[in-house]
């Protein structure tokens, strides 16, 4: 048996906050309590916009994605969507417009042909005046299989096991202390503003002792779960771009380049994976198992 450490001396890490995004690179919605099933968190990246030849459209080159604000219409997070955006009325998108019966596309999410059910004109004509270029709305079809690569599985076997529409693993887990550390380096240099946590799109934020604790895991368990931690997550422009206003700037790239750079890129956060389903919610005790 193996034996269960927490973090530091100093105290014992928690979940801090946890983080759904309906659709990708759309507003991430927080939450008391993620539910995990055989993909990820439940509602998590289920919904994807893509262009006329398949392939997903993110806020890394359509800024005002992260614009659109989801919610939902079911309490299980597994029924319909709704949008708003600046200016627009609400687009309520029922599951029932995207069943088994609705057409159904391949769009390409990275090196990934993904099934997706498309979610009509109506839905398609509200997003593509929502963020400026054409798109159709898509929801991943329940018989879809995407692969978990092994690089993001960590200890756990990656075989038979897959994902939603997330850029890696089934979810992103990055520690306060991580984020504390950056926005400090940025305040020295003279950066008026901090990171606000919504811009680097974890699913669970977690308090730790260090900075960059997070970085050292192999596997863990929070609350009843447990999970193992694989790659570190290569960030990109997508954390240049303000949540509330959709501009881009040059941080928190820049900064990261000076501290945080690894194989060619720079990285922040942790991809991660559950071993079984469950529950995680807020409070939740993050107990070590393993280091790398």
């Amino acid at each position: 048996m193996i034996k269960t450490m927490t973090v530091a001396a100093t105290g014992t890490a928690c979940v801090a906050a946890l983080y759904v995004h309906p659709l990708k690179s759309a507003a991430g919605i927080g939450v008391s309590e993620i539910t995990l099933d055989e993909r990820g968190a439940v509602g998590d990246r289920r919904w994807v916009l893509a262009d006329a030849h398949g392939e997903m459209i993110t806020a890394r080159e359509t800024h005002r994605l992260v614009l659109l604000r989801p919610s939902f219409l079911s309490d299980d997070r597994n029924g319909g969507i709704r949008l708003t955006a600046p200016g627009r009325s609400p687009l309520d998108v029922p599951i029932e417009a995207v069943d088994r019966a609705a057409p159904t596309h391949l769009v390409r999410v990275w090196d990934d042909a993904v099934v997706a059910h498309d979610a009509g004109d109506i839905a398609a004509a509200w997003c593509t005046a929502a963020v400026g270029r054409a798109c159709r709305l898509l929801r991943l079809a329940d018989a879809d299989r995407r692969p978990l690569a092994s690089r993001f599985a960590g200890s756990i076997d990656p075989r038979s096991r897959y994902v939603a529409m997330s850029d890696g693993a089934p979810l992103l887990l990055l520690g306060m202390a991580s984020i504390d550390a950056l926005n400090a380096r940025l305040l020295d240099s003279g950066h008026a503003e901090v990171m606000d946590p919504r811009r680097f799109r974890a699913n669970v934020l977690v308090t730790s002792s260090s900075a960059h604790d997070e970085d050292t895991w192999r596997d863990i368990r929070i609350g009843r779960v447990a999970f193992s931690v694989g790659s570190a997550c290569t960030r990109c422009v997508l954390t240049t771009v303000d949540p509330d206003s959709a501009e881009r700037g040059h941080e928190p790239l820049r900064t990261f380049a000076q501290y945080r750079r690894a194989d060619g890129g720079v990285i922040f956060g942790m991809n991660t994976t559950h071993r079984d389903v469950g529950v995680i919610r807020v409070g939740d005790e993050v107990q070590v198992v393993s280091f790398r």
